[in-house]
């Protein structure tokens, strides 16, 4: 249980749920729900260092700035890779969340991936910290995805959740409050953008743009069967005239594209499977899986997914967003709190079970 100070701050203080991802950001704060979702992009001045912008703003510029402005992603694979950026980016959203100084400072919980390290997720902190968080907590971002799903991991039963963001891929078995089997593997949506920007290069002598790739997988994405769309037209560069030109884009090749790592995914999915005890098996092809994150919106990747695990697959309502919510949810339920963050016992409860457990012993002593 949570110390009185600690449950009375967590009564009065702000509460914000952070899902900072690889290349959005959704932040959730209590009493209005998702305020916001911003691209995870910083643009900067390359001769002064100064921020020019952070989110949509700095994502419309890439690809289109002067030499003297950088437009960076200051998060890869889940985690930070550049600090300073970082800290800027989370201070800019942290404002925007709260609108003004709050009077006492927030409760942030933030997702990261798995398989994130100590010095990864000190870094996220000292971020956090730096931007005025009052207490910093982290969530798998599986758990958090998996609650804002509204799974019910606190139950015997096993609940399976794949959440598919920008730079990572977290697959989950949850029961009890707790990981039973999962895997984190750093591939996601950005991967799926370079299979589409390798592939037009090697197969038709084209170069598009990161934002005409991510538009491209999203318009015309698919796993399993394609779904008859018409041809895109794109522009770009035709490498085999060096010009500006356009290519028709089928949904074939964009399936093709993005056919190994999506499969890859799957791969990593019936590992996961084949690693979870008999009983929760039983549950999960009972109870189905769900999918979370930007991924999961891939056109018939959740009907094939069910067909080739023969497991119920189905898509959280919304899917963007379930990590934000759920690292949200968790803050405003105290039971789900004490459950997934156990306080350690304080000095004078362990005195107290010390000495309860001495007249225990001194009652049945005197009782022969």
């Amino acid at each position: 249980m949570a110390s009185w100070y600690e449950r009375l701050y967590a009564k009065v203080a702000p509460e914000i749920g952070i899902d900072l991802g690889t290349a959005n950001t959704p932040v959730f704060v209590r009493g209005h729900g998702i305020r916001f979702v911003e691209p995870t992009v910083v643009a900067v001045n390359a001769d002064t260092g100064d921020i020019i912008t952070v989110g949509e703003g700095a994502k419309q510029m890439l690809g289109r700035t002067p030499r003297n402005i950088q437009v960076i992603r200051p998060m890869r694979n889940g985690v930070v890779s550049n600090f300073a950026y970082t800290e800027a980016l989370v201070r800019q959203l942290m404002e925007r969340a709260m609108r003004g100084r709050p009077l006492f400072p927030p409760r942030v919980m933030v997702g990261v991936p798995g398989s994130a390290t100590e010095v990864e997720r000190k870094a996220v902190r000292e971020a956090l910290m730096g931007a005025g968080a009052g207490r910093v907590y982290f969530i798998a971002q599986a758990v958090a995805a998996a609650v804002g799903a509204q799974l019910p991991i606190l139950e015997p039963g096993a609940s399976m959740i794949v959440d598919i963001g920008g730079g990572t891929t977290e697959i989950a078995v949850l029961s009890l409050g707790g990981l039973v089997t999962g895997r984190s593997l750093k591939l996601g949506g950005d991967r799926l953008d370079e299979a589409i920007v390798t592939y037009l290069r090697s197969n038709r002598g084209f170069l598009i743009g990161e934002r005409t790739a991510e538009a491209l997988k999203i318009s015309h994405g698919y796993y399993g069967r394609p779904l008859g769309r018409p041809p895109a037209t794109v522009l770009g560069q035709d490498l085999r005239r060096l010009r500006p030109g356009t290519v028709q884009v089928r949904e074939e090749d964009i399936g093709a594209a993005i056919a190994e790592p999506v499969g890859q995914i799957v791969d990593a999915v019936r590992a996961v499977i084949e690693q979870t005890p008999p009983e929760l098996v039983r549950d999960i092809g009972e109870r189905g899986l769900v999918l979370a994150g930007g991924g999961a919106a891939i056109a018939g990747f959740a009907a094939t997914l069910s067909v080739v695990l023969s497991i119920p697959t189905r898509i959280a309502e919304s899917p963007l967003l379930c990590v934000a919510m759920g690292a949200g949810a968790i803050l405003g339920d105290q039971r789900l709190f004490d459950a997934l963050y156990p306080a350690p016992e304080s000095m004078i409860g362990r005195w107290w079970r010390f000495l309860r457990s001495g007249m225990r012993e001194s009652s049945s002593y005197s009782s022969r």
